[in-house]
């Protein structure tokens, strides 16, 4: 009985092979150091820090084309995260936005200001090198700039005080302020003011408040092509070199001017993650 059980089980283990698990793994080949080919720790840093910054500039470049897009519907939902939605679904990210827009629509207002400071720097550039600085006149430059710069906000017009409103609030003060004066040195640097003295800071100091009342001005003007404003600017303008007698003229003053202006603009300039080089 014992032996047609074991020639049973012997005609069974035919059927079957004796299973070996295999493992795979990834060698390194070397020739002499058996290291030598082995990532340091540092090569395996570096390439982890190289994905998340991809990873980031992924999400950045996703987050810039939302917002870019949403700006066409600030008319229709104001400067709300409700614009953003709608601009996120109309090129089909209807589900990536939680999260990503945590201050709400205050970050297209940023973005509004950011992208249109930086079209206006682009335009001053080459309409500077299109002439020499004695054809062209600083006041005549800085008037176009500034009227160029508001042009822009003219297809938000009557949205525009709900987006003034929301950089009035106390967390966002820092950036708008920053965006003002960032855009008015911007300004004076491309017309040729270049020359670090008190008519320097006094300059930039004064186009912040011309450029600021003038905006203001244009959100009660109901002229053709804002013909009143444009008005406004110039005689603004031609009245600014007054406001430098506002300013104290004994040398420590004006040292002490200097200086708090000056530190004044690097400030803004690293609020708004901007490198200083002039």
């Amino acid at each position: 009985m014992s032996t047609n059980l074991v020639r049973s089980f012997a005609r069974i283990s035919v059927f079957f092979k004796p299973f070996t698990p295999r493992l795979t793994c990834t060698r390194y080949q070397s020739s002499g150091n058996g290291n030598q080919n082995l990532p340091t720790g540092n090569e395996v840093e570096g390439t982890s820090n190289k994905k998340k910054q991809s990873d980031k500039d992924y999400e950045d470049g996703i987050r810039q084309q939302i917002l870019e897009t949403s700006l066409t519907y600030v008319n229709l939902h104001g400067w709300s995260k409700e614009s953003i939605c709608a601009g996120a679904e109309s090129i089909g990210y209807p589900g990536v936005i939680h999260g990503m827009f945590p201050r709400g629509g205050v970050e297209l207002v940023e973005h509004f200001y950011k992208v249109s400071n930086k079209a206006l720097v682009q335009k001053m550039a080459e309409e500077s090198q299109k002439c020499s600085d004695d054809r062209r006149s600083t006041k005549a430059f800085m008037t176009k700039a500034i009227e160029d710069r508001l042009r822009m906000v003219i297809p938000y017009i009557d949205r525009w005080p709900e987006a003034l409103g929301m950089m009035t609030l106390p967390p966002n003060i820092p950036t708008a302020l920053a965006n003002l004066l960032t855009l008015v040195d911007d300004i004076c640097y491309y017309a040729g003011d270049k020359d670090v003295d008190l008519k320097w800071y006094g300059r930039r100091v004064a186009l912040a408040g011309i450029y600021k009342t003038t905006e203001l001005y244009m959100l009660q003007d109901s002229s053709n092509d804002y013909v009143q404003t444009w008005h406004f600017l110039e005689r603004r303008m031609d009245e600014a070199q007054q406001m430098h007698r506002l300013l104290l003229q004994t040398e420590q003053a004006s040292q002490f001017a200097k200086d708090f202006t000056s530190a004044t603009f690097i400030t803004a300039r690293n609020i708004l993650g901007l490198s200083w080089n002039r």
